[in-house]
């Protein structure tokens, strides 16, 4: 919209496009905004209407019949010749008005919810459903009054005494077209089943059939850009090329229908008005008159606000809650300027009016967003129950593990890892959440629709839902093999690489998982090396151990759990655990614990000691340490003392008693403690070592200088690089910092024990 406005404003690239634009929109005519309408409405199920309607259900209604209420109350303003909207005083004007102003743009509510990561809070998904529930209806409505009010100027006598006709003509298409279509469409979906490219001649069939009906409604006088909403909304929402049709069409109405329309819009030219410049000759150079700006503004915000408020308070919301999603209702988006234009096309508005409206709708694009950003701050600040780790999890609560997943090659290992976990768990004790991960693109954006359950969105790309079946298929199989002991959930994180990291990590907070585990960004090639990785999911997984709310394990796959047959299996897996020293470390040995207990896998810890004469300090590069503080050495004393003591209460539980297998080796330096990683890399399936945050030790010395990936940290680098092994996956284990989370110098301040 900003862009169609400076276009329209420089007077040379106006002279360079106005004549070029008329090409494409004199002879398209009005068809031009029924390809939204007809997307709007297939994204649509009309029959929702007759279900018993729920709290955003309800929440709608009173958001339409308030705004409604207040228009009606503003109508001698509204008719004003000086300050007033409304240029002709009429019945279907004021309806119009009103219907216009009670509807959301739920197209744009749904991507701005998505985008600013309020999909799965409670305000984000009340607001999606009730968004579309009003668009429906006050669209719907826009289309009976179309039908029901029509202007006799433009009809002849015999026109308007056959108007009964014509209306009862386009009914009957509507209802024979509810009938027919699901049975037309089914047969197109059996003949174009999943997993197979859809021929184009059937979407272009359905589209040209779609655009005769438009025009078959036009010679009976409905407006054939309604009319594209009627019939979207008569077709089936479910099937295969529902889904592709509302892919295509609007990626196509956002890259290209939309902004030309709307340029086309801004280089109308004004009709006539009084007191102004000759010089004046296009709509856009019209002057903002405020008081119109304001009036338009205060009905369209205060008549959703108060009857969201009232409505949201009924049903127990917040006041902040119930403000801000009234304010969320209250965005605009094409359907508002559509209207707007359509009734200034009409003489129902006058210039001054229709620039005031298309200003009004400006304002709360940029309002809206910002109400956004405080919904999501508000609904993050909240404490948490206790350290969210492995290491202080209690053995009797529920096990929650949260999977980020970028796709199906990634279920193999990660499943195989839950499956080694969760055996000292009482079944139904263990709940996996399997998050999606998928970049927030244009052509993915463009197929956001409502969902169901946890998810308030859905992604109808092709290539994007083959994908999740597979997953999904991948899940409910693993549930299957045991014996349902563990509970799946499904999730989605759908956003660009900058906040990824955020919906994974609110994800977490939100089902109060212990630990996460993501894949790494580097992908095993044919030759068995790994590849270079890629630098949107590294970003992703560097901010997601920055601002993680439990711990984190990312997992180098090099085949770990992927079998023949296609079922997990651990006998005979060799697992290893590389324990120094530090908090990520001992969450390492517990996860260690975890696992001790699967009979079928053979694990063994490896305990990593400076040798004799290179302790109390004699580091040959002491001069590194020379200069720390004293709190940051008693620091390290106080890490030494609880990693004797963890360790300690390890090996009397699973050492002892000969269930886990025991080494212990001393080096001088990270130099020696790499060659005996690599002496060992041939005789382990899976390497599972701490990042090592706040270690610092002989063992490791020297090797953080050379990190290819310092997220990873010392150890981990080495254990994941190219040159390490081929057939040895690793586990890097990153204990949540809860000093960190809750922005605290000593333990000593948590609010907790």
């Amino acid at each position: 919209m900003k862009v169609a406005i400076i276009i329209a404003k420089v007077g040379f690239i106006r002279d360079i496009f106005e004549d070029r634009r008329s090409l494409l929109f004199e002879r398209a005519g009005n068809f031009i905004f029924s390809v939204y309408f007809f997307a709007l409405g297939l994204e649509m199920d009309p029959f929702s209407v007759f279900d018993p309607p729920g709290n955003d259900g309800y929440i709608a209604y009173v958001g339409m019949l308030s705004t409604l209420v207040i228009t009606a109350c503003f109508q001698k303003v509204l008719v004003n010749n000086k300050v007033g909207l409304i240029a002709e005083n009429s019945v279907r004007a004021n309806l119009g008005f009103g219907l216009a102003l009670a509807a959301t743009g739920s197209p744009l509510l749904t991507r701005l919810t998505t985008e600013l990561k309020l999909s799965k809070t409670v305000v984000g998904q009340t607001a999606i459903r009730a968004g579309i529930f009003s668009d429906m209806i006050a669209t719907s409505l826009m289309c009976i009054g179309n039908l029901i009010f029509h202007d006799d100027c433009k009809l002849s006598d015999s026109e308007q005494r056959n108007h009964p006709f014509y209306v009862a003509g386009i009914v009957a298409q509507i209802i024979f077209l509810m009938v027919v279509s699901k049975w037309v469409l089914n047969k197109i979906n059996d003949r174009n089943p999943e997993g197979k490219p859809m021929k184009g001649i059937y979407m272009i069939g359905l589209l040209v059939a779609v655009l005769l009906l438009c025009f078959l409604d036009g010679l009976l006088h409905m407006d054939v850009n309604l009319a594209g909403f009627m019939i979207g909304l008569a077709l089936p929402r479910e099937g295969r090329i529902s889904r592709l049709l509302i892919n295509n069409l609007n990626f196509f109405l956002n890259s290209v229908i939309l902004p030309f329309y709307l340029v086309n819009i801004c280089f109308s030219h004004r009709k006539s008005e009084f007191n102004l410049s000759p010089k004046v000759h296009h709509l856009i150079d019209m002057p903002l008159l405020w008081p119109k700006l304001l009036i338009s503004f205060a009905i369209a915000s205060i008549g959703k606000v108060f009857g969201t408020v009232v409505s949201g308070r009924f049903y127990g919301m917040r006041w902040l809650d119930s403000i801000a999603l009234g304010q969320l209702l209250s965005l605009k988006g094409y359907y508002h300027i559509f209207c707007a234009y359509e009734a200034w096309n009409n003489s129902m508005i006058n210039d001054t009016s229709f620039i005031a409206l298309l200003y009004m709708i400006i304002i709360t694009l940029a309002i809206t967003p910002l109400v956004g950003f405080g919904v999501a701050a508000w609904t993050r600040r909240k404490a948490r129950s206790g350290r969210m780790g492995l290491q202080f999890q209690q053995s009797e609560a529920e096990l929650r593990i949260m999977l980020g997943l970028h796709d199906p090659q990634n279920l193999p290992i990660m499943l195989t890892l839950v499956e080694a976990m969760r055996w000292n768990k009482e079944p139904g004790k263990v709940t996996l959440y399997a998050s999606d991960m998928i970049e927030l693109t244009e052509r993915a954006a463009a197929t956001l629709v409502k969902g169901e359950g946890p998810d308030a969105i859905e992604v109808i790309d092709e290539e994007i839902m083959d994908t999740r079946n597979q997953i999904g298929e991948a899940l409910d199989k693993f549930r299957e093999q045991t014996n349902d002991g563990i509970n799946v959930r499904r999730l989605l994180a759908i956003s660009s690489f900058d906040d990824m990291d955020k919906d994974i990590c609110m994800c977490a907070e939100d089902v109060k998982a212990v630990f996460i585990i993501i894949p790494s960004h580097k992908s095993q090639k044919i030759d068995g090396s790994m590849d270079t990785g890629h630098p949107g999911f590294q970003l992703v997984n560097q901010k997601i151990l920055q601002h993680a709310p439990c711990s984190v394990g990312i997992i180098v796959d090099r085949g770990l759990g992927h079998t023949n047959q296609g079922s997990l299996s651990l006998v005979g897996k060799n697992v290893v655990v590389v324990f120094i020293g530090g908090g990520d470390d001992r969450e390492a040995l517990s996860l260690a614990a975890q696992m001790a207990q699967h009979p079928a896998l053979r694990l063994t810890v490896i305990r990593f000691l400076p040798l004799p004469e290179t302790r109390g300090g004699e580091n040959p590069r002491s001069s590194r340490l020379e200069n720390l503080t004293q709190a940051f050495i008693s620091h390290q004393d106080t890490q030494m003392q609880l990693d004797n003591e963890f360790f300690a209460d390890f090996h009397k539980r699973h050492i002892a008693n000969k269930v886990v297998g025991y080494m212990e080796r001393h080096v001088a330096n990270g130099a020696e403690m790499v060659m005996e990683l690599r002496a060992l890399q041939s005789q382990y399936e899976l390497f599972v070592v701490g990042k090592g945050r706040d270690r610092k030790s002989i063992v490791t010395d020297g090797l953080e200088d050379w990190a290819e990936c310092p997220e990873l940290g010392a150890v981990g680098d080495i254990v994941a690089s190219s040159d390490f092994s081929t057939t040895a996956s690793a586990l890097i284990i990153q204990q949540y910092d809860a000093k960190k989370h809750y922005n605290v110098i000593d333990e000593e301040f948590m609010p907790f024990g």
